[in-house]
């Protein structure tokens, strides 16, 4: 008997719904000629830029109709799921486009290391950082169906060059419209993807076929020359919005510091103790977008080191060219105990100028607390004058906090800013 009443109850059951989950085109990748020589490449660092526990990627529903159960939340056991696989499925992309991967050595003993020979294929240690990510998953008893998409940003580094080579940012996205009872081959389904759209990158494929001689990072006697900003005629007052957002918190192995921009291509100036001997640090912006900053130079007698990020949409700060007088008002802007407290402006007096183990330095008053190390101490006009390095407040001293003058900061790190 035909039942129209049943006709509701027998319709086909929802999916989770494909057009909230960003469906991303796969690019042919670029095919390695097999027989080329080419340099290695592996899978080293892995980042995400999620810190808050609980923040929302996406929408999860349950049941035979997928109904809307609640949010999906980024937890460390959510990225457990995946990220032990990453560099697998990194490896085995390479492979598929025939590109030269390291090879396991069955070696038992250590074989002696010849000093003298010339490495000519310095493996490319490849970083990358997951910038977003978006699920719409629907859970049941036979598995997981949905869809999911990834943002990744990737640094590919040198190491004989000491530089980053090639750096950009790819998608991916999977969706599944058949249930997998493992929930993290979506996620890497949609990664894969990503992987595989790099390998699409000219760029990429020109870091691995370039087997000639890097060139070698620039010594400390090479100037590099940047387009820096002019400085304001106005007061400080009227430009702290501008100010404050090229003023961000730099975030090493070993804690927070501060930094700013000096340069519309990048270049940040922060202290050296700042990013330690770290290659790569986490530059937040007051917006609470996140970077990734490579250490171009840096000098540890000076205390002083600077930072490339992407080319971002800030304006950078001008630097005053002639040193400011003894009694001239400045102001100290930073992350003081870090990020929760950034663009912390303070004001006080320049006190005089100060020389230690043949260093000079900018004595002040101006009130610093720990975090605000590599931030800018400006005049009143906001042009920076100093970057700051050392308190001795807490040592029951008050008002006696010291800076790098910003010339003898440029001079010792070979930047000219035109």
């Amino acid at each position: 008997m035909l039942c129209i009443a049943c006709a509701a109850f027998w319709e086909e059951p929802a999916l989770a719904d494909p057009a909230k989950v960003k469906q991303v085109e796969q690019k042919a990748s670029i095919a390695f000629p097999e027989g080329t020589a080419g340099r290695t490449a592996f899978l080293k660092t892995v980042k995400n830029r999620f810190e808050t526990p609980g923040t929302k990627i996406g929408e999860l529903q349950k049941g035979w109709r997928c109904e809307p159960s609640g949010d999906i939340a980024w937890t460390s056991k959510v990225y457990a799921l995946f990220s032990p696989k990453l560099g697998k499925v990194f490896s085995g992309e390479l492979e598929r486009a025939h590109y030269p991967i390291p090879t396991v050595s069955d070696t038992i003993f250590d074989e002696p290391k010849d000093k003298d020979k010339t490495k000519t294929n310095t493996e490319l240690h490849v970083g990358m950082l997951i910038k977003d990510i978006a699920a719409n998953l629907c859970a049941k008893t036979e598995g997981a169906l949905g869809g999911v998409y990834m943002k990744v940003f990737w640094q590919i580094y040198s190491p004989d060059a000491q530089k980053v080579v090639f750096e950009t940012t790819t998608e991916g996205s999977f969706q599944s419209e058949t249930p997998d009872k493992a929930l993290d081959s979506l996620f890497i389904k949609a990664y894969a993807m990503a992987v595989k759209n790099l390998l699409a990158e000219q760029g990429f494929y020109d870091a691995v076929t370039n087997m000639s001689t890097v060139p070698a990072r620039a010594s400390s006697t090479e100037t590099l020359k940047l387009k820096g900003a002019k400085g304001s005629n106005e007061p400080l007052s009227k430009n702290i919005t501008t100010l404050r957002s090229a003023v961000v918190t730099v975030i090493g192995d070993t804690g927070t510091g501060s930094g700013f921009f000096i340069s519309h291509d990048g270049y940040l100036l922060t202290n050296r103790h700042v990013v330690g001997n770290a290659k790569f640090v986490k530059i937040k912006l007051p917006t609470g977008r996140e970077l990734v900053g490579e250490v171009m130079r840096s000098d540890k007698a000076r205390d002083v080191a600077l930072v490339k990020t992407e080319p971002i949409l800030v304006q950078p700060i001008g630097l005053r060219s002639s040193e400011p007088n003894i009694g001239e008002e400045v102001y100290a802007l930073g992350s003081p105990l870090g990020d929760k407290f950034n663009s912390t402006l303070t004001r006080g007096i320049l006190s005089g100028y100060r020389t230690f183990e043949d260093n000079r330095y900018i004595q002040s008053d101006v009130a610093i607390l720990p975090g605000n190390s590599g931030g800018p101490l400006m005049d009143a006009k906001g042009s920076v004058v100093g970057i700051t390095v050392a308190g001795l407040g807490a040592r029951g001293i008050a008002g006696m906090n010291f800076f790098i003058p910003i010339g003898d900061a440029l001079a010792k790190l070979s930047v000219e800013l035109n």
